[in-house]
């Protein structure tokens, strides 16, 4: 059988434009677009970019050091979208959307980027409507939909930030210490002329940064929220980080930080609870029939299911809601099978192209913030704040909702 998935138009049409890696219909051209970004995303890539990411985490626990002084809390739910939009800017544009040092931590750019995902469940019932938006007047869209305005405003920032950046002094670009993915794609040999024009390359920076900083954002969320609801989970997690970074000035790379057991535990617990998408994920064989046991699924039938019911299944993980780092230290080595059960970044060819510069964000993250603030508690915070009640693609939490905030005791 071939493996020569498509994606299904209709539930894809969401996100208003095919032109990104992430939104392509077709496996084919699918696997073009991928080819041409897989090298800026490898493990060695992300590793040469590394000093960034902490450079990027240093602000973010500076300015959490100065809320401490001035015993002023921190929402971290927006927090986190900060450090992760810093880090995937600087990335692909070569410069930061500081949005750490934003007074509102950001609230707002997020609150853009909701509205974007709100809406989707619309918009793939009316595919045309993000045309639409997007050729209304600015005032007539302001005054008919608010939320679409906030998604129109953004989408033009970022083309913006792409026009910008291409229109740039080669030799500025160069001389930095890490490739700019968006100006690379620019020039590589890899795609057509067709597929490096600026409106291709402008869609491809929207999808980038959609992918680069939610679902990592929500996941840290989730994560830092479970061990500061299980005392004895933070106890574990202070004792091992403690033992392994004696000085909190001087963190140990990504690659250092993933050996440690029970940080390990945790990120793989908060990612298998997060899940990431929720949606079922349709695709498409349009070539061949495919089999499953005893039935035959035409080809042409649009196929999927939800990583939720996987993450969740009590067969796999017993006592599935139950946050329990410890199932992943079993002395057992054949339980090293459940890692292929972690399906918060996909699986396969159309699996998220970020996934290691996300792994190395969340292991220097939590692992620099627990270090550095070993009194973090929550805040006005229950779980009832980050629980997951929309299937907006990823899980997304109640309308209104503060999400987690913390403090930093005494």
């Amino acid at each position: 059988m071939s493996n020569r998935l498509d994606k299904s138009p209709y539930f894809y049409c969401m996100l208003g434009n095919p032109k990104a890696s992430f939104g392509t219909i077709s496996a084919d051209l699918h696997r073009i677009r991928r080819s041409a970004l897989n090298p800026f995303f490898s493990q060695q890539a992300v590793s040469k970019f590394s000093s960034h990411v902490q450079a990027i985490v240093d602000r973010f626990m500076h300015r959490i050091e100065t809320c401490a002084e001035r015993g002023e809390s921190i929402p971290l739910s927006y927090a986190y979208r900060c450090v992760t939009v810093d880090i995937i800017t600087e990335y692909i544009f070569g410069h930061q959307f500081k949005l750490l040092d934003r007074a509102d931590w950001g609230k707002e750019f997020y609150s853009a980027w909701r509205s974007l995902w709100e809406l989707s469940p619309t918009i793939r019932q009316f595919p045309w409507m993000m045309d639409a938006f997007m050729a209304m007047p600015r005032w007539f869209t302001a005054l008919t939909n608010p939320k679409a305005l906030e998604v129109v405003d953004l989408f033009s920032n970022v083309d913006e930030q792409t026009k910008t950046l291409l229109t740039s002094n080669p030799k500025e670009i160069e001389s930095k210490q890490h490739p700019v993915v968006i100006w690379e794609l620019s020039k590589t040999d890899i795609l057509s002329q067709s597929e490096k024009t600026f409106s291709r390359l402008a869609v491809e920076a929207n999808g980038l940064l959609a992918a680069g900083f939610e679902t990592t954002g929500s996941i840290l969320t989730h994560t830092t929220y479970l061990i500061l609801a299980h005392p004895d989970a933070h106890r574990k997690l202070l004792v091992e980080l403690m033992e392994a970074i004696p000085n909190p000035g001087q963190i140990p790379s990504f690659q250092n930080l993933e050996k440690l057991p029970y940080l390990g535990a945790v990120v793989k617990e908060g990612l298998r609870l997060a899940v990431g998408a929720w949606s079922r994920l349709p695709r498409v064989n349009r070539s061949e029939d495919m089999q499953y046991r005893n039935w035959v699924i035409p080809a042409g039938t649009e196929i999927g299911m939800s990583a939720l019911f996987i993450s969740k299944n009590p067969l796999l993980f017993p006592d599935p809601e139950s946050f329990k780092p410890e199932r992943w230290l079993s002395v057992n080595p054949s339980d090293d099978r459940l890692e292929q059960y972690i399906l918060a970044f996909g699986k396969g060819t159309r699996s998220c192209v970020g996934i290691n510069l996300a792994y190395a964000e969340m292991y220097t993250i939590l692992a620099t913030l627990f270090r550095k603030f070993p009194q973090l508690q929550l805040h006005n915070t229950t779980a009832r704040d980050v629980e997951h009640v929309h299937d907006y693609f990823a899980g997304m939490t109640r309308a209104g909702s503060h999400g987690l905030q913390v403090i930093v005791g005494k």
